[in-house]
């Protein structure tokens, strides 16, 4: 391109030229639509003639404004008469704000008159329906019908999002939901239909201005008649909106509401079969003027003259009797896959269907293991099989993001060409599918995360039976087909590649026998898999999926593993390469798979990837780590296409080297790499012990002819060739699997205890297939961690004797003396809320874990993911002992991939440094099931507050409050360094110089507040710092803060200290503290896991937040009782109490789950411990004084507006 000129550009280029990339994405959609399955109701294939309209000169014109009146109203064979236009357009002129606009009135005036000739009936005449078709899509078009008709406040009625309404009929996430009184009407509890009469009472309730008609998931034809009489009897606009029914309506299989209903609106791209937009349509002229201005200037600007254009080829195609033959279909299929979809025992939501779609409620799947199946995780599986449809939501469902349906459609595969046979099929495809979904539950920050998982041979086998069918179907005559990673089918169970160079299938045993004492064989292995894996999760990936432990595989280094199924079975032995890292810096595996298994292997990995396989037997939460990329380097393009060769025997070393000279000299279990005369080779030499192959060459396979006949060359009459037959001779001899025979022995403990374990390594946190090998695991106990906690004087912290300085109100805690409050707690509480408050954070404990082995380490001793997070943001954690009892609660921040600093409680400092050094020396006891498992390793343990950690010691200060981003940034002159600050998001942090002090800042806290920064510093530079911000800070309203005030706002916000809301005397549990989607159990092993796992699921208590609603009562206390205000039943115990900002008591409990309902009123007895001292009840005389509660309210478990630790997480977490 760079000799080229803009003209070039413009007149002289395809595409392909220009832009291969986008051409290539064109290509793979194409592909995409012809090979899957699309059950999508709101799409349907564009002709061809319509794309060539759409993507015509007409794109570069721009035309806001409407053609001339009289244009609109003309026949079409005026609007035709080229002549007799053009004459009155030169004299008139238009009403377009721009010139230039000649043809565009013909195109807007065609497509307005034929699709209104379309919709005319025997109510109304073509020539007197007005029609807009400037609307760029059907909310365009909708929120314009508002906007003409409906004053803002006022009242509208539309069918319910849940039950099949549209956004834009008063949905609160939509713009109608925001400006107007929305009254929703549905589907009736019993017969699952719209009852008109309890519309009609509705209506006449709560008299709406708009009544809105028409579904977009709802699939019975609405009583168009019965809607005016509502509409009429209480004066309201009748809006029908046909969107997903325009084509078939105007086909006559679906009722036309045009000539009833005062407005119509509709999108062109559903069953109209034409191009994204969509059209009004009314009766009555001068709405027909409301509506126009209400569309242009009112919604939006410049019309798209392309899609007019493309409009106008749409509707002259819909008033053809193949078009209306086509709507026919759509029904009809849709009739018919209903009833085969109840054939197979589905149940359809709202009893069926006489439209286009159906929706099938999944709530009504007796599942494999009783979880719900939710229509996300259905939705997803489904598209992995070919099957391309949508989550929906039905009656009773809470949000979309809970969906409990999946809509399915007709309109693409009727277009296709497919018929009943097929949708009897497709119904067996699908019921099939989702009567095999293993569904599950994660629980995420916002809600439940349903998942799901499959088994692979059905999975493979379901793939396969779509795509047979979806190649019945008509599709683009250009499309081509592509493999992996668009597309990859997966024959299980098809036989092996045969090698290229020698086959000795013809060779009996004593030849094998006699081929194998020679002094060198030359094995032609250019059937077997040459897998590459690579990725950023690379090594997690293979390390949970192989059974040796590849943690000290290096970059050129090579290893003999096996892989298991989810029974413990053999998939294949393999050889597993590790290579530098590609130019993105992702980990790069190459894995040599014996031919009759790399079929399965391939599909093993890339479903273990994809996240959707089965393969624990006893545990459906655990993902192994992914995604990666599984290419086979056979089936890519030619230059990297690579094939094997084997060399063993005593003259194989002498025989490579004359062949090769280049070569070096090779240690056991590594390889080389380089380019030769033959080209670019891998040469690998067995790891000992395994002398199977001396040395494996991997090959081009263009170079590969040639270094053969080199090597029987130079290997002369030592050299004996061999084939399939020599190599199952010899895997036999090494008492490795023969695969590929009837009743071969796939028994992964066969095969441990034939090689002694050698390709195994049972002490590694986890692998597939792990379970079947309990009985071979070492059982030699290891001494548990235990942690003495020794009485020691009081620590002060570096900035005591500022403290000193402003205060006399100290107290102890956690072993250091503290500041409680300088001036009040209530004081401060307001001032962090209002303005800002200064805190001491430095008693809390500050380490560096670090090393290429951090990420592995630390993903074992906590419970959240740590590879989500990048470098420069945070992480909120746990370490939890063996028993699942959290020893802490942390944060992680990521400074480089293998650098973390860790900040931890200062109670637990020391406890928490001895328990990651007792893991880390894999000495003592972190699993008491298999107390062979091991640490990942080695890596760095630093505490950053001792004196040898040197210029890298850091202490933490935390600034709090609104105006605490004001105070940072008037620290800096440089306008970048501001922009840093203000850029920060939640959890994420920088470093940089302020005031010529290097700092790492955080936008992170403890005290629930939307801004606010933790500082790490130098402590030698502590003491200038807190008082620079003391002094810059004044104009702002900071203030030095206590732990008192500390303490409050945390508890305000409903966040967790250790030994209250986590862990301590109640020992309650991160998910009972309400942090549960910090604990991942997708992760399949961190130390605490199974054992928390089964705490959780026995738990029947939560932390809540409380308040009372009176002030002046007497101070709760922690341990104070909480009882059920009905019965005085004690129904839990508080952890927490302070005042709020407003001064009323807030606090938390843990309490049964049965009384954690927000809004549920509760006693609390304000005294910890017995309720009458030490006396029995009988004893207690007449007059004396006992305890009464104080009423309290459960509340949100965090304050609203708070923002979610990690939220900017949640869309990926979904």
């Amino acid at each position: 391109m760079s000799n080229m000129v803009y003209g070039d550009l413009v007149f002289g280029k395809a595409l392909e030229e220009i832009d291969p990339v986008i051409q290539e994405l064109i290509d793979r959609e194409e592909e995409r639509q012809a090979r899957k399955i699309i059950l999508i109701p709101s799409e349907s294939l564009c002709p061809l003639p319509v794309r060539e309209a759409l993507g015509s000169v007409f794109t570069s014109i721009y035309a806001e404004g409407y053609p001339p009146k009289s244009m609109t109203v003309d026949t079409e064979e005026r609007i035709e008469d080229f002549d007799h236009q053009l004459a009155y357009y030169r004299r008139y002129a238009d009403r377009r704000f721009y010139k230039g606009c000649d043809y565009v009135h013909f195109l807007e005036t065609l497509a307005q008159r034929r699709i209104a000739a379309s919709f005319a009936n025997r109510r109304v005449r073509a020539e007197d329906i007005f029609v807009n078709v400037q609307p760029l899509a059907g909310a365009a078009a909708n929120n314009a019908v508002y906007e003409a008709f409906v004053p803002i406040g006022d009242t509208v009625m539309g069918m319910s999002l849940p039950h099949g309404g549209h956004l834009t009929h008063g949905s609160e996430f939509n713009r109608s939901g925001k400006r107007y009184n929305i009254v929703s009407y549905g589907v009736s509890r019993n017969t699952e239909r719209l009852d008109y009469e309890a519309i009609m009472n509705l209506a006449l309730e709560t008299k709406p201005k708009m009544i809105i008609a028409g579904y977009t998931s709802y699939p019975w034809a609405p009583d168009w008649i019965k809607f005016r009489e509502i509409a009429d009897a209480v004066g309201a606009i009748l809006l029908a909106d046909i969107s997903h029914t325009a084509g078939m309506a105007i086909a006559g299989v679906y009722p036309n509401p045009v000539g009833i209903a005062d407005v119509s609106t509709f999108t062109t791209h559903k069953t109209i079969c034409g191009p994204r937009g969509a059209v009004i349509i009314t009766t009555d002229e001068e709405k027909a003027q409301k509506i126009d201005t209400a569309v242009f200037p009112g919604e939006q600007g410049g019309p798209h003259v392309n899609k007019f254009a493309a409009m106008a080829v749409a509707f002259n195609i819909v008033r053809t009797k193949p078009f209306k033959e086509l709507q026919k279909r759509i029904v009809e299929n849709a009739r018919i896959l209903a009833a085969a979809l109840e054939k197979c025992g589905l149940r359809l939501a709202y009893g069926g269907t006489d439209t286009h779609l159906m929706v099938i409620d999944l709530k009504a799947i007796k599942t494999p293991n009783e979880f719900p199946l939710k229509g996300e995780i259905a939705a997803r599986i489904l598209d992995l099989c070919g099957i391309v449809v949508n989550k929906n939501t039905i009656p009773g469902d809470a949000t979309a993001a809970d969906a409990s349906g999946i809509r399915l459609g007709t309109p693409w595969v009727s277009q296709r060409g497919m018929r009943a046979p097929e949708m009897e099929k497709l119904a067996k495809i699908i019921s099939e599918t989702l009567a095999n979904i293993h569904p599950f539950q994660y629980i995420g920050l916002t809600g439940l995360l349903p998942r799901g998982k499959i088994d692979l041979d059905l999975l493979e086998k379901l793939k396969q039976d779509v795509s047979r069918l979806a190649e019945k179907g008509r599709c683009e005559e250009t499309t081509e087909k592509t493999g992996y990673p668009h597309f990859a089918f997966h024959s299980l169970d098809g036989p092996p590649v045969p090698p290229l160079f020698y086959q000795d299938r013809s060779e009996g045993l004593d030849m094998a026998r006699e081929a194998a004492s020679q002094k060198a064989i030359l094995l032609d292995l250019s059937d077997m898999g040459i897998l590459e894996v690579k990725g950023d999760r690379a090594f997690p990936f293979l390390q949970q999926l192989v059974t040796q432990d590849i943690t000290d595989l290096r970059m050129g280094g090579c290893c003999h593993s096996a892989v298991l199924d989810r029974h413990g079975r053999i998939i294949d032995d393999i050889y597993l390469f590790r290579f530098d890292p590609d130019r993105r810096e992702r980990d790069r595996y190459w894995v040599i798979t014996n031919p009759q298994n790399t079929e399965r292997i391939k599909a093993w990995f890339r479903g273990i990837s994809d996240g959707y396989i089965l393969f624990d037997e006893t545990d459906v939460f655990k993902k192994v780590e992914g995604p990666v990329v599984v290419e086979d380097l056979r089936e890519v393009e030619a230059p990297r296409q690579r094939v094997a060769l084997g060399l063993g025997g005593t003259e194989a070393a002498h025989i490579l080297k004359s062949a090769i000279p280049e070569i070096p000299t090779i240690r056991a279990g590594h390889f080389w790499g380089g380019r030769t005369a033959g080209g670019e080779v891998i040469i690998s030499r067995s790891p000992e012990g395994l002398d199977l192959y001396h040395f494996l060459l991997i090959l081009p396979l263009a170079k590969a002819p040639a270094i053969w006949r080199r090597l029987v060359e130079k290997g002369g009459e030592d050299l004996r060739l061999g084939g399939t037959y020599l190599r199952d001779f010899i895997r036999a001899q090494r008492n490795l699997p023969h695969y590929g025979r009837e009743n071969e022995n796939r028994d992964g403990v066969s095969f441990f205890e034939a090689k002694g374990g050698e390709a195994f390594h049972l002490s590694k946190p986890y692998f597939v297939g792990q379970k079947s090998f309990d009985a071979f695991r070492g059982r030699d106990t290891k001494p548990e961690f235990q942690y003495e906690r020794e009485e020691e004087p009081l620590k002060q912290s570096f900035l005591y004797n500022e403290h000193k300085k402003r205060t006399r109100r100290f107290v102890p805690f956690a072993g250091w003396e503290m500041p409680v409050w300088y001036t009040s707690i209530a004081e401060e509480h307001r001032t962090v809320r209002q303005g800002a408050g200064l805190f001491d954070l430095s008693h809390m404990g500050v380490f560096e874990i670090s090393g290429e082995m951090a990420i592995p380490f630390l993903d074992m001793v906590t419970s959240n993911y740590i590879r989500w997070i990048k470098d420069g943001e945070c992480q909120y954690a746990y370490l939890l002992d063996p028993e699942g009892r959290a020893i802490d609660d942390i944060m992680l921040y990521r400074r480089s991939k293998d650098c973390f600093m860790v900040v931890v409680n200062a109670a637990n400092a020391d406890e928490d440094m001895a328990w990651l050094k007792a893991v880390h020396s894999r000495k003592f006891l972190i699993d008491r099931r298999h107390p062979d498992i091991e640490a990942p390793g080695p890596v760095l343990i630093r505490d950053l507050k001792d004196p040898s950690s040197g210029l890298d010691r850091r202490i933490n200060l935390a600034i709090q409050g609104p105006r605490s981003l004001d105070i940072l940034s008037s620290l800096t002159k440089r306008v970048r360094n501001a922009e840093r600050l203000a850029r920060l998001r939640k959890m994420e942090f920088t470093e940089m110089d302020l005031q010529g002090l290097k700092l790492l800042i955080a936008r992170t806290g403890y005290t629930g507040e939307k801004i606010g920064f933790e500082l790490f510093i130098h402590p030698r530079e502590a003491t200038g710092f807190w008082n620079l911000l003391l002094k810059k800070g004044e104009p702002f309203g900071l203030q030095p803060t206590g732990l008192g005030a500390r303490d409050s706002l945390r508890t305000e916000a409903g966040l967790p200290l250790h030994g209250h809301e986590l862990a301590g005397p109640l020992d309650i549990t991160p998910m009972e503290a309400g942090f549960a989607p910090y604990v991942k159990y997708h992760k399949p092993y961190f130390v605490g896991r199974e054992a928390l796992f089964e705490r959780d699921i026995a738990s029947t208590k939560e932390i809540v937040r409380f308040r009372v609603p009176s002030k002046g009562v007497k101070m709760i206390k922690n341990g104070a009782l909480v009882v059920n205000r009905r019965n005085q039943k004690v129904i839990g115990t508080v952890t927490s109490c302070a005042l709020d900002s407003e001064g009323f008591q807030i606090g938390m409990a843990l309490v049964e789950k049965q009384s954690s309902r927000e809004g549920t009123r509760v006693g609390i007895f304000p005294e910890a411990g017995p309720m009458f001292g030490k006396k029995a009840r009988d004893e207690i005389p007449l007059g004396e004084r006992v305890p009464l509660h104080e009423e309290a309210v459960v509340i949100s478990r965090f304050p609203a507006e708070r923002l979610q630790l990690e939220e900017f997480r949640e869309v990926l977490e979904k």
